[in-house]
């Protein structure tokens, strides 16, 4: 016999006894645990088939969803997992019943590449309880949801004017300014600094943030499939992706130790000064979270929580004002009456922007910009409306189900904005709406995210007209989407018309 025949015998074999070994264990926790019903599913590869019937995943877990009800089992790859559509049941288990589901379940392949496992996003019981209280007690120290951290975000928008102004109407894809601005925001509250534009370094991070988001992601098959990064050579990508997301590391890494160089406890200037600070009180504690993996990981996961969201979400707006010229007709109008031209748009602004700030929520709503919150899991073995779950089984929040139900908002089909706008003219907020999730796992830069997108998409509007390429047409058939980590729109371009108003920036 062969090597190359021998080689293949001992594959086959070994792939014949892991499915009948996952065979087993699929009858022998189907009967255990009594989990929601679901479709059959296919030792190995799991229920890939019925997510992969449409490039758009939204419409096969529709399908799940109304053939199987508000709460069903998936199995991705080997894996179960349970996913939770409609609000009431998510209401029910995370928010009523969210402390017993408030852990994460083992770190799977998209969180190991981020940050091993260690930051925010993964971390479960009282590791996260403390993280999460010193992350926002630090960042609201420098700022966080806060006036003073307006002054920061109002430079980042003068900027980001500023880039589409020297484009003199040329087509531009939006994600590009955009991003940069979004992400110097992030950039001062955790290394006191700003990035130029044109920083090699700035772009080399938010490229490798986009491609983890959008291939390495919950909504990516390696991701249903970690064994699938193990395939010879990189068909799936995945090592193309942890190759950059190092790269960043790396960077990450650098400021820190020049933080550590600089470090004057009389002078926090930043989260990391901060965080070193707090490691400096506790370097002789055990299973302390103040080490400097665990600091990189933190920053690793507010970069993504702080950038890419945010920078997507102004990218769908700009189609969607690009395509809606009598949307956009009317915001505009709207912020000439109440702001005029003589300055930017501020937070004390808002209240009188209703019509504004209903766009900005039907852009959230629309885009979907999170279609599965990041997994939760219960901490203990747990029964829901009649199942049994065990401890740690990975549970999927499904936002879409919410944010697209007929039964909420009539036509969820249709961009309207005037769907939150009561007849009184003042602004509706439906307990349905939760682009940023809910419960005591909602979005850790919520504030932070509503901030930037009512300073940026309103000034944007107020300085220039968006329109397709001369010559052109956009329609949502041709940029909807990328289903990754976000929900983004294909690339597209469009132009930025000057307004011709008073000299702002």
């Amino acid at each position: 016999m062969s090597p190359l025949h021998f080689g293949l015998d001992i594959f086959s074999t070994s792939l014949g006894l892991l499915v009948i070994f996952l065979a087993i264990l699929f009858f022998r926790h189907r009967h255990h645990w009594r989990l929601p019903p679901g479709p059959a599913w296919i030792p190995f590869v799991g229920n890939i088939r019925e997510l992969t019937t449409d490039p758009d995943m939204r419409i096969p877990l529709r399908r799940l969803h109304r053939k199987y009800g508000d709460i069903y089992t998936l199995y991705l790859g080997p894996i179960p997992t349970i996913v939770v559509c409609g609000y009431d049941a998510i209401k029910e288990i995370f928010i009523k019943r969210g402390i017993e589901f408030s852990d994460r379940p083992a770190a799977v392949l998209p969180i190991i590449i981020l940050n091993g496992g260690k930051g925010i996003t993964s971390v479960s019981g009282d590791i996260w309880k403390n993280q999460r209280k010193f992350i926002l007690v630090t960042l609201r120290n420098f700022g966080f949801g806060r006036s003073k951290l307006e002054e920061k975000i109002q430079t980042e928008v003068k900027l980001f004017l500023s880039e589409i102004e020297h484009l003199n109407q040329t087509p531009f894809k939006m994600m590009t300014p955009i991003q940069t601005g979004v992400g110097n925001v992030i950039s001062h509250l955790v290394f006191g600094g700003h990035f130029n534009h044109n920083d090699p370094r700035f772009k080399i991070m938010m490229d490798a943030f986009e491609s983890f988001l959008h291939h390495a992601s919950t909504g990516s098959l390696v991701s249903f499939m970690p064994l699938l990064r193990f395939v010879p050579g990189d068909f799936f990508g995945i090592k193309n992706i942890t190759k950059k997301i190092q790269l960043v590391k790396d960077f990450v890494n650098e400021l820190i130790e020049e933080h550590v160089q600089k470090f004057d406890e009389g002078n926090i200037e930043d989260f990391i000064d901060a965080f070193i600070s707090e490691m400096n009180k506790q370097n002789n504690g055990e299973n302390t979270i103040f080490t400097k993996e665990y600091l990189t990981a933190t920053i690793m996961d507010l970069f993504i929580a702080g950038t890419e969201t945010t920078s997507t979400t102004v990218t769908w707006a700009s189609f969607y004002l690009a395509t809606r010229p009598d949307i956009q007709s009317r915001i505009f109008q709207e912020i000439k009456e109440n702001v005029g031209s003589e300055r930017l748009p501020s937070m004390q602004d808002k209240q009188s922007l209703v019509y504004t700030e209903a766009f900005i929520m039907e852009v959230l709503r629309m885009s979907n910009i999170v279609i599965f919150s990041v997994p939760h899991a219960p901490v203990t073995d747990v029964w829901i409306r009649g199942f049994h779950i065990p401890k740690g089984m990975q549970i999927f929040p499904d936002i879409s189900s919410v944010l697209s139900d007929p039964a909420v908002w009539g036509d969820p089909e249709n961009f309207r904005p005037e769907r939150f706008v009561s007849e009184e003219g003042t602004l509706l907020k439906p307990d349905e709406f939760i682009p940023f999730f809910t419960g005591r796992r909602n979005c850790l830069g919520e504030s932070l995210a509503r901030m930037e997108l009512f300073l940026f998409i309103s000034a944007l509007v107020q300085r220039f007209e968006l329109m397709p390429p001369e010559g052109e047409t956009l329609d949502i058939k041709d940029v909807d989407g990328i289903f990754g980590g976000t929900h983004a729109p294909k690339p597209f371009y469009i132009r930025a018309i000057s307004r011709h108003a008073n000299e702002m920036i």
